[in-house]
């Protein structure tokens, strides 16, 4: 008879501990999409680098220290449209000696979330600015079942399984900057954020059957709060500079076994460390129509596993027993390089965008190789093997007038599409 492996999901299950350790390793989990592009259609075509430019009501979030470049009251809104293609492992073979996942097989599941994802209402005063936002800082769910891999030389083979994941995060927020010359300003956002989660692994014996062997869930939800901070300087009328830290916070949830009988096992702590970043930019115009601009950030993705990440307990032949999984995620560089080309010589000026950038992979993965007389953590390598890096393409325009604003853009890659379009009233 064949050993059936379990993957360690869903659930914080370390006995009798207490501490609340990172994600857990539900196949969920291994791809979320995070988007930290800034918000608003005019920045997205442009590639997402807005960090120096800043001079609109999304600066609230982007960069709170772009606010004091705004000369009347804004109110923005966006909505957005994100298409996600995830991959999962659908079945195939792995080898265990030695250890490789070339013969795996892969399927995607395809979702898509819309939303009103960003509002603003921007306040200049004399030499500094307030301003209060609503932002969609992260929405993605999928679903998705495989039939389990199986070892071509072993007898292993893992437990077909039905994942589905949705989990959003709202940032509600306060701004202010401050114009201390005429070439640099500083600005701060104070942000409240809440935290939902909700998700379901069902494993079952075989391809076949409709039996149960157990299944696990995260659920619950947290606030929480963070800030921005942000600086700008204009150097002169051609260059202009940006640089913002995003803090954001650490939730708790609650993850949980399920018995094949429909009792719960146990209920754990654990928690959701949203990764920080850290961006710098630059913006040029060679001439007064156009605008160049080019942002770095640096994201910490590594904050989602750095305190462990918990598994479920393993079932194999020697019984039940906790681990922890070795599971990590890489922090990453994301290069945002966009364009703007104004018609000036219109009454209501119009503007063409294009962009290209650069999303690091950042799916939680196997560390190392795993020890071939561990069944869980073979089960884990298999099933936490994917991910890779992803350039995205886009493409927008906007129309000005004298008390509106009308911006719309899209952004493609392989994995993910955004649309996007939005508006700035002034008053």
């Amino acid at each position: 008879m064949k050993k059936l492996l379990v993957l360690a999901v869903g659930a914080a299950l370390l006995g009798s501990a207490t501490t609340a350790f990172a994600i857990t390793d539900e196949e969920g989990n291994a791809s979320i999409q995070f988007n930290f592009s800034a918000p608003g259609a005019r920045s997205l075509g442009m590639g997402g680098a807005f960090l120096a430019l800043a001079d609109d009501a999304t600066a609230a979030f982007t960069n709170p220290a772009g606010l004091v470049q705004l000369a009347s009251p804004e109110i923005s809104m966006e909505i957005r449209q994100t298409e996600y293609d995830t991959q999962y492992v659908a079945g195939g073979t792995f080898t265990t000696n030695p250890f490789g996942t070339s013969g795996l097989a892969y399927g995607e599941a395809s979702t898509d979330v819309r939303n009103i994802s960003f509002l603003s209402w921007v306040i200049p005063m004399d030499g500094w600015s307030l301003a209060l936002y609503r932002h969609e800082f992260l929405n993605f769910e999928t679903a998705f079942g495989s039939v389990g891999p199986s070892s071509s030389d072993s007898n292993l083979v893992v437990f077909p399984f039905g994942a589905a994941i949705d989990v959003e995060t709202m940032v509600n927020g306060l701004s202010g900057a401050y114009k201390f010359s005429d070439q640099f300003s500083m600005g701060l956002s104070l942000n409240h954020y809440k935290f939902d989660i909700d998700s379901a692994t069902v494993r079952v014996a075989s391809p076949t059957s409709s039996v149960i062997q157990f299944s696990t869930r995260q659920f619950g939800g947290d606030n929480a709060f963070g800030y921005n901070v942000g600086a700008q300087y204009k150097f002169n009328d051609q260059w202009q500079f940006g640089t913002v830290y995003r803090r954001a916070p650490k939730f708790s949830y609650q993850a949980a076994r399920v018995n094949a009988n429909g009792t719960v096992a146990f209920v754990k702590d654990v928690t959701f460390d949203a990764p920080d970043v850290f961006g710098v930019g630059a913006t040029w115009r060679p001439a007064e129509p156009v605008t160049i601009s080019l942002d770095v950030n640096y994201i910490s993705y590594s904050d989602l596993t750095s305190g462990g990440v918990e598994s479920n307990f393993v079932l194999n032949d020697s019984g039940i027993q906790p681990s922890l999984r070795p599971l990590g995620v890489d922090n990453g560089v994301e290069v945002r390089l966009g364009g703007e080309y104004t018609f000036t010589n219109f009454k209501n000026p119009f503007s063409l965008r294009a962009g290209v950038w650069q999303d690091p992979e950042h799916s939680i993965r196997f560390e190392g190789v795993p020890d071939g007389s561990s069944v869980d953590a073979i089960a884990n390598a298999v099933l936490f093997s994917i991910g890779d890096s992803q350039t995205h393409y886009s493409a927008g325009f906007g129309w000005a007038f004298e008390k509106f604003q009308l911006d719309a853009a899209a952004d493609f890659s392989d994995r993910v599409d955004t649309y996007s379009v939005s508006g700035v009233w002034r008053f």
